[in-house]
């Protein structure tokens, strides 16, 4: 990939206000507008050695710091009942400077491909459902069940929840109908995926992939339509689901390994 990371970095930053989220509001908590995720004039190149979820935290609090609207406070606070037992972490604890209210914000990137009725993630221990859940019944709710072990000068504020998730979801190439689990965004991003023994019948041999790295996994499409990518030849090896852009195609495919879900591949 033929990217410089203070210009992926940019290219992250700006597509926050635009990236359509993949979960909706939730009754525990709504989703946070994506009109107050303005990039910052000055941004500073982010850490691409880590992992994909650290990064985009990053990415928000680089947001946040240079935000007029909004105080960033506590960023990955961790809730411990004593010095032995940690309850949970709180992503970003935040002040709206409009209204003085504290904010406790989750955020997730993440990606899942239709199997039936099941919503396996690239890694097929992970899971759209599994994720919802504990989200719900956990994260979102550590404020409310646990103000009382927050910092001192937080326990007596009034203190909301919201969420962000970003992320695509893929439907299988040959499914009649698209997935529409509980709570999706009915305008979230979308993708088609495939087994890579199912690419003969559905492309055209010489056909060419270019592989999208981790790094810009959540990023649309139309945000990198002038980056270079490296090729994929539908015959090497495949361990892991690749995430591929296909030319001329306005959707990202996911190549699957052929015993998909059912293998050990990590990401």
């Amino acid at each position: 990939m033929t990217l410089h990371p203070k210009q992926a970095t940019e290219i992250i930053l700006k597509s926050f206000a635009t990236a359509p989220l993949l979960i909706a509001d939730l009754p525990e908590a709504p989703h946070f507008p994506a009109s107050d995720l303005t990039p910052p004039d000055d941004l500073t190149p982010l850490n691409f050695s880590q992992k994909l979820g650290h990064l985009y935290e990053d990415a928000l609090a680089q947001i946040f710091v240079a935000s007029k609207n909004y105080d960033l406070l506590e960023r990955n606070l961790q809730i411990q009942k004593d010095i032995h037992t940690t309850i949970g972490e709180l992503d970003f604890l935040l002040r709206n400077l409009n209204s003085n209210q504290i904010i406790h914000l989750e955020c997730a990137t993440k990606f899942y491909l239709a199997v039936g009725s099941d919503l396996p993630g690239p890694d097929a221990r992970d899971n759209y459902f599994k994720k919802l859940t504990h989200l719900r019944q956990h994260q979102l709710q550590l404020t409310h069940n646990f103000q009382d072990l927050l910092p001192t000068k937080y326990r007596d504020e009034d203190i909301i929840t919201k969420q962000l998730v970003h992320g695509c979801l893929f439907d299988h190439i040959e499914a009649e109908t698209t997935a529409t689990p509980e709570f999706l965004n009915p305008k979230c991003r979308r993708g088609k995926w495939l087994r890579q023994t199912e690419i003969p019948i559905h492309f055209p041999a010489g056909q060419e992939f270019q592989v999208i790295p981790k790094t810009l996994w959540p990023i649309p499409l139309k945000f990198l339509p002038k980056i270079t990518l490296e090729s994929w030849e539908p015959t090497q090896p495949l361990k892991r689901c690749t995430m591929v852009r296909v030319p001329n195609k306005p959707i990202p495919y996911f190549i699957a390994p052929a015993e998909y879900p059912h293998y050990e591949g990590t990401l």
